[in-house]
């Protein structure tokens, strides 16, 4: 409540604020993944030791940047859906999903989560119902123009879709798209298409490489 009385009050004031005390976090954060990638004891596991010891001999500020995206590129996306997959998991009508979730990592301790058909199934569902980036992904249209759908859209027109839109509403594809169902991924035969529109990390050659961790 008082910030919201302080930005109707002192609009002006609030604004000055904001953007300063914003410079000074980026500035701060900035120079701490600097200096974090300057170490040299960061251990052979870590992206930063990858980077510096790469064929492709990259500067340290480059260095720096790869880590800045990978840290700020993922954070709140990944916090988003397991907060809403843990969400959806506690309803009570999804408690024979957590059933069926639990007999299948304790019945297979010794095996990696990649080879866990029911895990990944979840997990996927998790994304299609609830798309941490819900928003349109606007892309332009290249020269000569394209035919979608059968409309032709003129080169330079910005076009797009966002994720929820793609996961619910063709029926032939997602049946009971507003249904929380992991056992819709599978069925092999249906996964062919609901992979081809699955698009919680985006498509094409700027999607999002968190699609190699599902």
């Amino acid at each position: 409540m008082a910030e919201k009385l302080l930005r109707y009050r002192l609009p002006s004031i609030t604004r000055w604020l904001e953007n300063t005390f914003q410079q000074e976090l980026e500035s701060k954060i900035g120079q701490y993944v600097i200096t974090a990638c300057e170490q040299t004891d960061s251990g052979d596991h870590s992206l930063a030791y990858k980077l510096k010891n790469s064929k492709a001999k990259f500067q340290q500020i480059q260095v720096a940047a790869e880590c800045m995206n990978h840290l700020a590129a993922g954070i709140d996306t990944t916090g988003d859906a397991l907060c809403f997959l843990m969400h959806q998991l506690s309803l009570p009508g999804s408690h024979h999903i957590q059933d069926k979730l639990i007999a299948e990592l304790s019945s297979n301790k010794d095996k990696a989560f990649d080879d866990l058909p029911y895990l990944e199934a979840v997990i996927k569902e998790g994304l299609r119902c609830f798309p941490p980036i819900p928003m349109s992904q606007p892309r332009c249209v290249p020269s000569a123009g394209r035919v979608i759908d059968e409309y032709f859209i003129p080169a330079g027109t910005i076009v797009s879709c966002q994720a929820w839109s793609v996961h619910q509403l063709n029926p032939h594809i997602f049946g009971q798209g507003d249904q929380f169902l992991p056992e819709r991924w599978l069925d092999s035969k249906a996964s062919i298409e609901m992979n081809r529109l699955f698009f919680s990390f985006g498509a094409g050659g700027r999607s999002c490489t968190g699609r190699q961790s599902v």
